[in-house]
């Protein structure tokens, strides 16, 4: 392939049960190291975005509950305070 497939393109209706599917397929790759595949379509292709792109630093909103996600911000921010203090 000579450019990577842009990440809008892709089939993106697709039942409850599908999307189940694709995000259960794509936490199981992603855990394993494995990249988003380009050749995969529709949902697939879209969860393999969402999990390895846009849920790595907040926590998966899958797995964890929202009081969790909350802890772990403000735990990550209060070292990212702690740390800029330090460097000051």
């Amino acid at each position: 392939m000579c450019f990577p497939r842009k990440p809008g393109l892709g089939r993106y209706n697709a039942s409850r049960h599908e999307w189940l599917l694709a995000y259960r397929t794509a936490r199981v790759n992603a855990a394993t190291g494995a990249k988003p595949d380009p050749k995969t379509d529709g949902v697939f292709w879209k969860a393999q975005l969402i999990v390895c792109y846009e849920r790595t630093d907040l926590g998966d909103k899958l797995l964890h509950t929202a009081s969790q996600r909350l802890a772990m911000i403000k735990l990550t921010n209060d070292v990212l305070k702690e740390i800029q203090n330090e460097n000051m």
